[in-house]
């Protein structure tokens, strides 16, 4: 099964990028194609030069474990990455700046679409 989370909030403001890569290291873990996208503040959680405190989650370590370890495809808004200043060389080891053409692809390609939003 093809399967694609959106992602629209920021990474360290509430739970729903927690909630979504528990989604889809679940769904990895069955066998399932899992296409994150990350777009507005979301992007954010890509970036390498957040550094969170000690007691704090480490969201983009945690989101290039399942990319390298469990094959998770990471999408991330370019224009999104642009206005936040987030630059490609920034961001997490294997994920890829996109738009919304991909978006509206994988919306029509996947079995299944979760969108995450405050």
């Amino acid at each position: 099964m093809k399967i694609t989370i959106q992602v629209m909030v920021p990474p360290y403001t509430n739970q729903d990028l927690d909630t979504a890569l528990n989604i889809a290291e679940a769904c990895l873990d069955r066998g399932h194609e899992v296409r994150l996208f990350l777009f507005s503040d979301s992007i954010l959680s890509t970036n390498t030069k957040v550094k969170p405190v000690r007691s704090d989650r480490n969201i983009p370590e945690r989101m290039r474990l399942l990319i390298e370890e469990k094959k998770l495809r990471v999408d991330i808004c370019g224009i999104c990455m642009e206005y936040r200043g987030v630059r490609p060389e920034d961001a997490i080891s294997g994920a890829a700046p996109s738009g919304l053409p991909e978006l509206a692809s994988l919306v029509v390609t996947s079995d299944r679409f979760v969108n995450l939003m405050a």
